[in-house]
């Protein structure tokens, strides 16, 4: 009897490992791209605004705590087609060009799936504020290459528009 019962308790370990194997294993045939996502907010910054701002500062706040980061913002550019012959492994057939726009990303650790209250404060080259536009934004979970492929992190996004108005990028 205790041989039965030593003999039952091992193979349902074994069924219990085979089964978190299984629902914890991705399918080999999704490739995952070797970077992680970062939890953060990004801004974007429409090119019709973004020769009127030099830097910006973001303050998030949540859970009655509030952070203060600054903005580096870089360049955006977009992709323009370019003339090619189809057919090599190589082809671009495209090539980068500057926009006007700018963009940023505040890496912001333990940011909450839950409504976070933003403010940007947009500052032009020399110094002054142009304006502090508030808004609450939800992050939602974001991960490189879907959700098989590791942990998703809290990201949320916001949009400078021509008219200096923020909103949220969904």
């Amino acid at each position: 009897m205790t041989r039965n019962l030593a003999a039952a308790i091992a193979l349902a370990a074994a069924a219990l490992v085979f089964a978190a194997v299984a629902l914890t294993a991705r399918d080999p045939r999704v490739p995952c791209p070797l970077i992680g996502s970062r939890s953060g907010i990004s801004l974007e910054v429409d090119p019709a605004y973004g020769p009127r701002i030099g830097t910006a500062r973001l303050t998030t706040c949540w859970n009655s705590a509030c952070t203060t980061t600054s903005l580096k913002l870089s360049p955006s550019s977009t992709s323009v087609p370019m003339p090619c012959t189809p057919g090599g492994p190589d082809n671009a057939c495209a090539r980068m060009e500057p926009t006007s726009g700018k963009y940023s990303f505040a890496e912001l650790a333990n940011l909450p799936t839950s409504p976070v209250e933003v403010t940007v404060d947009l500052i032009d080259p020399t110094g002054v504020t142009l304006s502090s536009p508030r808004l609450v934004i939800t992050p939602t979970l974001q991960s490189s290459g879907g959700p098989e492929c590791g942990s998703p992190t809290p990201q949320g996004g916001l949009l400078v528009a021509a008219n200096g108005a923020l909103s949220e990028d969904l």
